[in-house]
């Protein structure tokens, strides 16, 4: 990405941020020497995330699969901080002239607060708190079934790709099984 266009996406990132409110992260990730990296970050509080953390497994993940080729954006997607909270996550490609995707613009909504208010009411009207799940999302999600772990580590991310049984130091693990899971670290891009 350019230096122009990098001004441009940081400020805007900066502007989301104060815009949407501190229930809102807003992470601009650039592709700079055929690596990802965080170039701006607001209300980093919501994940706890910084400049210095590594790009999750999900993103890694949309950038393998070339969705940005067919797709200028994923919406509404399900996503989660190291500690358990429930996000709601959208990703907006940035591609330049010749399509080849250069950063990405991520938009991470807090949810927690409105499942609590959502308890609360509940509990008010002395109702069941079976009520229907309160995180609904749209047919545009990307895909329904994975869901964004935000983890500050590299450790974090090959534990939410790689079976934590697999990663067992008591267990002995055939030649075959670790070429597997380098493989499948590999195909996660774990290794770009």
């Amino acid at each position: 990405m350019n230096q122009e266009n990098l001004k441009f996406y940081t400020a805007l990132a900066k502007f989301l941020g104060k815009t949407l409110g501190t229930q809102y992260e807003v992470i601009l990730h650039v592709l700079d020497s055929g690596n990802f990296h965080i170039a701006a970050i607001e209300n980093s509080h919501v994940s706890g995330r910084s400049l210095n953390s590594p790009i999750t497994g999900f993103a890694l993940e949309l950038i393998q699969s070339k969705k940005h080729l067919t797709q200028d954006y994923v919406l509404n997607y399900k996503a989660q901080t190291i500690n358990g909270k429930s996000l709601k996550g959208s990703t907006f490609f940035i591609k330049g002239n010749n399509g080849r995707l250069e950063g990405m613009l991520c938009i991470n909504q807090d949810t927690s607060r409105y499942e609590e208010l959502a308890q609360d009411i509940l509990a008010l009207a002395n109702l069941s708190s079976t009520a229907p799940a309160t995180m609904q999302f749209t047919e545009e999600a990307a895909t329904p079934d994975l869901v964004e772990i935000l983890d500050d580590s590299i450790e974090g991310i090959v534990y939410s790709i790689v079976s934590p049984e697999l990663l067992d130091q008591k267990i002995l693990l055939s030649k075959e099984l670790k070429v597997e899971i380098v493989r499948n670290l590999n195909e996660k891009g774990v290794f770009q």
